[in-house]
């Protein structure tokens, strides 16, 4: 049987190949959203603006970004893996995107919760992607599941 890497939970989702590709960084500590993903030519579409395939990465990578800020230093080796997703495009984007996301107030004070007394937990992230003109591009959410690694690679 092989083994398995154990996770990290100090990993920051922008050292994932995925979503250096296109450019996501992470943004100053300072400012309130997570991530950015400058307009490039990598991530241009037929229309000169942000192509959709790579707002959802950013998206993505910005809501595992939350749950490492807001738990990983009360997680031990748990399995993160996305369960369910819901978005919506907006408005096409012709500059950076900057990622907001928070976890969604009533699934908030459970995952700390549930993960000192249980085996499984859930959150919610809701997502919203801005260009720096403050236009709403893309709005979702991002339905997270947490487990004891030893439950999943069993």
């Amino acid at each position: 049987m092989p083994r398995r890497a154990a996770v990290n939970p100090a990993m920051r989702p922008t050292v994932l190949i995925v979503n250096q590709t296109p450019g996501i960084i992470d943004a100053s500590p300072s400012v309130a959203h997570l991530l950015e993903l400058p307009l490039n030519p990598l991530v241009r579409n037929h229309c000169d603006t942000m192509h959709a395939a790579v707002q959802f990465p950013l998206a993505e990578a910005a809501s595992a970004e939350r749950l490492r800020r807001d738990y990983a230093h009360k997680a031990g080796e748990e399995l993160v893996v996305v369960r369910g997703v819901s978005v919506k495009y907006r408005h096409p984007s012709t500059i950076t995107q900057r990622a907001f996301a928070q976890v969604d107030p009533t699934s908030a004070h459970h995952p700390a919760h549930n993960l000192a007394t249980r085996s499984r937990t859930i959150a919610t992230v809701c997502m919203e992607l801005k260009d720096f003109s403050g236009n709403l591009t893309f709005s979702g959410s991002f339905d997270w599941s947490f487990g004891r690694m030893k439950q999943f690679l069993v």
